[in-house]
């Protein structure tokens, strides 16, 4: 099972955001400085950075500076696909190619 609050699609890459909340606190237990400090140092508010810490998403770029704080790379906390995904993006019917308005909309 994953950390991901919502469950994860085995299909789909995605990010373990509890364990990335794991290391956020462990890393905030060593501080004795606030969230305000240790957020402004950082580059992002306090509200994100308790968010963060309690296993929530946060947006790509705080990631990356939370990430940065922690002294580790975002790909710490990436979950690959397990399997491949199936594409859902496709018609029954085959497209024809060839003739001479190929490439032309009608």
């Amino acid at each position: 099972m994953s950390g991901l609050p919502n469950g994860r699609d085995p299909a789909r890459a995605d990010y373990d955001w509890r364990a990335f909340a794991r290391a956020l606190r462990a890393r905030h237990r060593g501080e004795t400085r606030g969230i305000r400090a240790i957020g402004a140092e950082i580059g992002v508010t306090a509200s994100d950075l308790s968010r963060a810490m309690g296993g929530q998403m946060v947006s790509t770029a705080k990631v990356i500076a939370l990430c940065r704080w922690l002294g580790v790379p975002v790909e710490r906390f990436y979950l690959p696909p397990e399997e491949q995904a199936k594409s859902t993006c496709f018609s029954s019917r085959p497209v024809e190619r060839g003739g001479k308005d190929e490439g032309v909309a009608a």
